[in-house]
């Protein structure tokens, strides 16, 4: 088992809608920053031969108006300022692998910022040939410095409330997310809201395989959380049983399981298999020849992309909502998402 969750973290990638977003619908301002810690650097791995400080290059997406400043970037939307959402990407993966989510939330008037993290994304700089996982311990502390970063850099700090910032993240990027909040020595305390997508069970992820969490304690904090898993996923089903961290955590917190979804579906990716078989199935097929995953066995009826991606983001932008802008509204249409969706099961400890 441990060597199978490490060969399954360590492959993880990203193959990169029909609701309408909540009134009032913002236009999306987009910039691409980069900032550098002076105080940590980046080791030699995956063809990276290592640098002395960590640069972390960030796409930031705000809301904005048709109206471009003295830059000629699209000007910030006045109502602000808005609250905040670190996005972190799966393993070798990319900032922009969720935009379907990027649209809904700056749409409603959130600033999106997503980091290329240097050793676990398919784009950085460090042009690795491979994720390297075990740098996760940095990246929680990449979240932390990123926060620090926006609230000082001249053109987005009037834009951001330092007092309602969220995360969320795909797969590696939800493991992130989990630590950042829920980590003794990772945990940002300016943090008020987390979303996990895909996370399946960050503690047996960290304690099956390295991802340099050795010796990080839990953290008895209660911060706001919503798990979106899929009852399909393959990639969960290697690291620890359904639902694990949602018991494991104080409340208030909700998980919403997609019937028949997919790892693979969560992003921006939609690729389907014309005789029906699980996508996830598919990419450890490609990926681990000759070895047998649970879950691909006989095919089962599965969710339509689009679908899942519509719940995904729906789910957490009402989270969202309900958490950093206090909406009542927002929070009773999360609770009762299972009577909207009939492929939704259903957890929730207010």
């Amino acid at each position: 088992m441990p060597r199978l969750a490490t060969a399954v973290l360590a492959i993880l990638a990203w193959l990169g809608s029909t609701a309408q977003a909540s009134e009032p619908a913002f236009a999306i301002g987009a910039i691409e920053k980069s900032f550098t810690d002076v105080t940590r650097k980046i080791k030699a791995s995956s063809g990276f031969a290592g640098a002395a400080q960590r640069r972390l290059d960030v796409m930031v997406w705000y809301p904005s108006t048709t109206v471009k400043d003295g830059s000629g970037r699209p000007a910030i939307a006045g109502g602000g300022p808005w609250p905040l959402v670190i996005y972190s990407h799966g393993t070798y993966s990319r900032p922009d692998s969720a935009m379907h989510l990027v649209r809904e939330l700056v749409a409603r008037g959130y600033v999106v910022a997503a980091p290329n993290y240097p050793l676990t994304s398919s784009t950085a700089f460090t042009k690795v040939s491979r994720a390297d996982i075990t740098d996760v311990v940095e990246q929680t502390r990449d979240i932390r410095f990123l926060i620090d970063s926006l609230l000082a850099d001249p053109f987005l700090k009037s834009a951001i409330d330092p007092a309602r910032i969220g995360t969320t993240g795909i797969s590696l990027g939800a493991v992130t997310s989990y630590f950042s909040s829920f980590g003794l020595q990772t945990r940002d305390p300016r943090i008020k809201a987390t979303a996990p997508i895909a996370a399946a069970d960050p503690v047996q992820s960290a304690l099956s395989s390295s991802v340099g969490m050795e010796g990080t304690a839990h953290a008895p904090v209660s911060v706001p959380t919503l798990f979106v898993s899929a009852d399909q996923d393959v990639f969960a089903r290697t690291t620890g049983r359904p639902h694990a961290a949602f018991a494991r955590i104080e409340g208030p917190k909700y998980e919403v399981m997609i019937k028949g979804g997919v790892h693979l579906w969560f992003g921006d990716g939609a690729a389907q298999d014309p005789g029906g078989k699980n996508p996830d199935c598919l990419f450890f097929e490609r990926a681990l020849p000759g070895r047998t995953m649970a879950g691909c066995g006989t095919p089962v009826p599965l969710i339509a992309p689009d679908r899942e991606k519509e719940i995904t983001r729906l789910a957490v932008a009402d989270f969202f909502d309900a958490y950093l802008k206090r909406d009542a509204a927002a929070l009773a249409r999360l609770r009762s998402i299972d009577q909207r969706y009939a492929e939704v099961g259903f957890l929730k400890e207010d």
